[in-house]
C-alpha cells in the first residue's frame, strides 16, 4: 500500500508540488464499479460505480460497509497514524453514520456524537444505528462544547462538520483541548485549495440570528432541509490550527486507485 504524501502547510508549499499531484487524478467512467479494498472496514468487495465524475467525493461506496469516498479517505489516514497505538480513544463527529459502525468493529474504543436536540431526530438516527448491529442510544454533541476530559482521546475525527460552525476557532481550541500531546485531529472540510485565505459566509448577530456576508448558502441534510455553511477554508487554515493549539497542521491530498480513491480527497490533519 503506496504511503500517504506528508501535506502541505502553505499555500506556497502546495503550489510548487499542484501541478504534478492533480495530474495523477483519475476519474472513473460513469457507471463503472472499481475493484480494490476499503479502508474503513477493510473488506475488498468492491465500490458502487458513480453517474458523474462530480460525486466522486460523496460518492464511490463500499459494496460491504456503505461508507462513501471521503469517509473512506479520513479512515485510510486514521490507520496511518493509529497504527501501533494499543485500543486507541477515538472521537467521531458523528454517530448513526456507516463510518462509525466500520471504526467501532477495528477500533472499539470510538464513540461517536450527532448535533441533533430534536428528539424524533434522535429516534430515527438511533434506529438507522440499532440496524446496522449498534444497540446505543444517540449521544448529542456540541464540538465547542465536547464533554471529554483534558487530554483524553488519542484521534478525533470530523467529516464536514466545521464548516458548520459559526465560530470554528472555538472548535479547533476545543478538540485540541481533549487530544492527548501527539494525538491526531483528522478531518474533512470543502477545501478551496485556491483560497490564499478562508472566506466568512455567515455570522451570527448579537440575537443569535444568521447573516449572510452574500448569497446565502447551505449544504445538504441527510434528515432533510439544509445547514448554513459559515466558512469557507483556504491556505490560512493551518496557521490557524496552530494558533488553536495544535503543534503543527497540514493538508494532505489522500488518493490511492487500489483503496476506491482514484481522485485526491483533501483532509487535515492536525497533531497535537
Amino acid at each position: 500500500m503506496p504511503a500517504l504524501d506528508s501535506g502541505w502547510a502553505t499555500a506556497e508549499a502546495w503550489q510548487c508540488d499542484a501541478h504534478h499531484v492533480l495530474s495523477e487524478n483519475q476519474s472513473p467512467a460513469p457507471g463503472a464499479s472499481l475493484a480494490g479494498i476499503c479502508d474503513a472496514c477493510g473488506l475488498a468487495d468492491g465500490f458502487q460505480p458513480v453517474q458523474h465524475p462530480a460525486d466522486i467525493r460523496e460518492g464511490l461506496h463500499c459494496k460491504a460497509c456503505g461508507c462513501m469516498a471521503r469517509q473512506r479517505a479520513v479512515a485510510r489516514v486514521l490507520n496511518e497514524i493509529l497504527d501501533g497505538v494499543p485500543s486507541p480513544d477515538i472521537y467521531l463527529t458523528e454517530q448513526a453514520s456507516p463510518l462509525y459502525v466500520a471504526l467501532r468493529r477495528r477500533f472499539p474504543a470510538t464513540v461517536g456524537t450527532e448535533y441533533i436536540s430534536r428528539r424524533w431526530r434522535r429516534l430515527r438516527l438511533m434506529s438507522w444505528l440499532w440496524r446496522h448491529g449498534v444497540f446505543q442510544r444517540i449521544r448529542h454533541g456540541d464540538v465547542t462544547r465536547l464533554g471529554d476530559a483534558d487530554a483524553s482521546l488519542d484521534a478525533v475525527a470530523s467529516l464536514d462538520v466545521l464548516e458548520h460552525v459559526p465560530d470554528a476557532t472555538a472548535a479547533f481550541r476545543e478538540l485540541a483541548r481533549v487530544l492527548r500531546p501527539g494525538g491526531c485531529l483528522v478531518a474533512t472540510v470543502p477545501f478551496y485549495q485556491d483560497a490564499q485565505v478562508s472566506t466568512r459566509v455567515a455570522s451570527l448577530d448579537a440575537a443569535g440570528n444568521v447573516v449572510f456576508h452574500g448569497a446565502p448558502e447551505y449544504h445538504g441534510d441527510p434528515l432533510g432541509g439544509g445547514v448554513v455553511c459559515f466558512h469557507h477554508f483556504g491556505w490560512d487554515l493551518p496557521e490557524t490550527l496552530t494558533g488553536a493549539g495544535f503543534s503543527s497542521a497540514r493538508l494532505r491530498y489522500v488518493r490511492d486507485p487500489e483503496r476506491g480513491l482514484p481522485h485526491g480527497i483533501w483532509v487535515i490533519v492536525a497533531r497535537r
